[in-house]
């Protein structure tokens, strides 16, 4: 399966079948060789990289216990993905410079208030919650209008707009100027269906930034106002800025009317 030419494709998805139907006596060692390839950039070819992840992801339907192989499932996930729903999708003028300004001073005048938080465990930001701003219900409209229609692009099973809704909505800032700011994000998966990040201040305001996807080696930095749509189970990582000041808007975006579904499932059946 890993090393099989294109002249053989029948016999190669054949191997992988007959590798799932091992799945549950498969030693430990072969589960480690398809993670070390999705782990290795640098070592192993994007096809051989490609291919692992797809065994990875017939071989695990539901995440698995070990969190190494969770890690390479989740890293591996955007190769294994058909290109069209491994791309991620600039928008352009999701919201205007004016909303955009007006967003940013509610939320420092917010944070000078009191403070701010960070809503995530895991992968935490410095971040303020739109809902606890004055814009915020009108940010949360504008953006259920102008942003969730465009997942459509995706397939008619990313939508339609109106069982979309933002579980999370907020403000994310990254400073590389006060001592100990949040600089960037370490690469992750979202734990959400689909996500937004959408730039808020002028991209002259901080240097570097950036959403960056391992598996397509891009790294997106949309201008104000602008943002980037992709599938949540995508491996991004925010990308360190190296002077002043940086503040996105970020959008979790889940499905009304199966809220309550495992997501991972979710994406993987779409």
């Amino acid at each position: 399966w890993l090393r099989g030419g294109r002249r053989r494709r029948l016999q190669r998805w054949a191997a992988l079948d007959a590798l799932c139907a091992l799945a549950s006596r498969l030693p430990h060692t072969a589960i480690l060789e398809l993670v070390r390839r999705v782990e290795n950039p640098a070592k192993y070819a994007r096809r051989e990289r490609r291919a692992a992840a797809i065994a990875l992801a017939r071989l695990f339907p539901k995440p698995p216990d070990a969190e190494r192989t969770q890690a390479a499932l989740a890293r591996g996930l955007a190769l294994a993905l058909p290109r069209k729903l491994a791309t991620p999708r600039l928008r352009r003028a999701l919201l205007s410079a004016a909303e955009c300004d007006a967003l940013v001073a509610q939320a420092t005048a917010h944070a000078a208030a009191h403070g701010w938080g960070s809503m995530h465990r895991k992968y935490p930001t410095t971040d303020i919650a739109v809902a606890d701003l004055a814009c915020g219900a009108a940010v949360r409209s504008a953006l259920h209008a102008r942003a969730l229609p465009a997942f459509a692009a995706y397939g008619a099973q990313f939508g339609p707009a109106s069982e979309l809704r933002f579980r999370d909505l907020f403000v994310a800032k990254y400073d590389a100027d006060a001592a100990g700011g949040q600089r960037g994000l370490d690469g992750h998966i979202d734990c959400s269906f689909l996500s937004m990040v959408l730039q808020l201040n002028p991209t002259a305001d901080f240097e570097g930034g950036g959403t960056r996807f391992e598996h397509q080696d891009l790294v997106v930095r949309p201008e104000q106002g602008d943002g980037v749509l992709f599938l949540s189970k995508l491996y991004h990582e925010g990308v360190p800025i190296r002077r002043g000041t940086r503040y996105i808007l970020v959008g979790l975006i889940v499905r009304e009317a199966r809220i309550d579904e495992d997501e991972w499932a979710e994406v993987m059946a779409a």
